[in-house]
């Protein structure tokens, strides 16, 4: 198994999670206790299959879930977090993973497809989705394809957090639910951080201001064994999911007014692209921009979007200055610092999340030159409490969701194409 350290194979901890799965599991918990759904597996890479060997690792190791529960020192760490109430906390500690029940999948044995599905209460399946992804990259890789090793991803990750340092990016890794491996996102960590102090400690050598910075991790698990912040608000299944229980034609207004009666503008980053975001505008008016921080990007044309955000603000008689753009949609180094630069001449602040070009960049052993690539699929919400869901991406790529029913409220919605 390459160079793999068995201690860091699988997961790590209950916390070995996305934030926002937690914070959307908290509005869950005060909102829709009882609501049932179901989540399903796509394979955006369809030639990366999965083999016996594959599946029967990962078996095991969604088996494993049932043991992760929060541990004492988990409890108290998650205790801190001020955006974090007590009667939430109590419950997590005192949930447990019941995959026998909940999670379902299969090796298709005539087409070779790896099909997947998650069906229970929303508010006990909802922590499922990036471990089990996390899982079955992981396994793809110890199984499938095994032409490659953790060499030089130190090295690596600390040139890109380094070159995003000194162009002045403010950026988290992102990269649980495509990782390779706990045991590179543990080395990327690690590799980011070093690059912080070194640009920190070259800054004060020079008597400049530090200007970029490391907002921290998604995962919980890392932020708290690396004493960073975690970093994350919501997802598109919390829109998808109150589309479905309080109707689609203002959900985007629905799901930040519960965020912000949970919050009180903590995690105030707004998601825009669930049914695409000239919807969003028509629901994010001026009490609720002045609530919320700033917005998440996630698909689309990036510099589009910020025009369209900055437009919007001033519509509403905000200034852009007073807010930031997240950036998460497929970022490299590159992207990063060619988005920082427009916002800044833009007039409006930015930040970035980056996870595969981080956590999943790889090259191949037997020909360096060429990219070992890294797995692209997602476990989107498919139903809830018996109604179909969909997202509506500024990205028809991303998509998700039955094509009639997606045409159907495409005309609900107004949208021309």
């Amino acid at each position: 198994m390459n160079n793999h350290s068995q201690a860091d194979i699988g997961l790590a901890s209950i916390l070995d999670n996305d934030l926002y799965k937690f914070s959307m599991q908290q509005v869950v918990f005060k909102n829709y206790r009882d609501s049932v759904v179901n989540y399903k597996f796509t394979n955006r890479s369809r030639s990366m299959k999965l083999n016996q060997q594959a599946v029967e690792w990962l078996t095991n190791k969604v088996k494993d879930m049932e043991k992760l529960t929060l541990s004492e020192e988990e409890y108290q760490y998650l205790s801190k977090l001020d955006f974090i109430g007590q009667d939430y906390l109590d419950y997590l500690k005192t949930f447990q993973f019941r995959p026998d029940e909940q999670v379902k999948f299969h090796l298709d044995p005539l087409t070779g497809d790896f099909e997947l599905n998650v069906t229970g209460k929303w508010l006990e399946t909802i922590l499922y989705e990036v471990p089990l992804l996390a899982l079955i990259s992981e396994s793809y890789f110890l199984y499938v394809d095994t032409d490659w090793n953790h060499d030089s991803q130190y090295e690596n990750a600390y040139k890109k957090a380094e070159a995003l340092l000194k162009e002045g990016c403010k950026f988290s890794e992102f990269g649980t639910r495509r990782r390779r491996d706990l045991q590179t996102q543990n080395t990327i960590m690690k590799a980011i951080l070093d690059a912080q102090k070194g640009y920190v400690k070259s800054c004060e050598a020079n008597g400049r201001k530090p200007q970029g910075a490391v907002s921290g991790s998604s995962n919980v698990y890392l932020a708290k064994k690396y004493n960073v912040t975690p970093i994350g608000t919501v997802a598109h299944e919390f829109f998808m999911g109150v589309s479905a229980l309080e109707g689609i034609e203002h959900a985007n207004k629905k799901a930040l007014q519960h965020w912000l009666d949970v919050y009180k503008g903590a995690l105030g980053i707004a998601l825009t692209d669930t049914f695409r975001t000239e919807v969003f505008f028509r629901d994010f008016d001026r009490d609720l921009a002045l609530a919320y921080s700033g917005v998440r990007q996630d698909s689309g044309d990036p510099l589009k979007f910020v025009d369209a955000m900055i437009k919007h603000y001033r519509k509403l008689d905000i200034d852009p200055k007073s807010k930031v753009i997240v950036f998460s949609d497929a970022l490299d180094v590159a992207k990063a610092i060619q988005l920082q630069n427009y916002c800044t001449k833009a007039g409006v602040n930015s930040s970035f999340g980056i996870g595969t070009h981080f956590t999943n960049d790889f090259r191949k052993l037997s020909a360096p030159e060429t990219k070992s690539e890294p797995m692209n699929m997602v476990i989107k919400l498919n139903v809830c409490n018996d109604k179909p869901v969909i997202k509506l991406s500024d990205d028809v790529l991303k998509n998700s969701g039955d094509t009639a029913f997606v045409n159907q409220i495409k005309d609900q919605l107004g949208l021309k194409d």
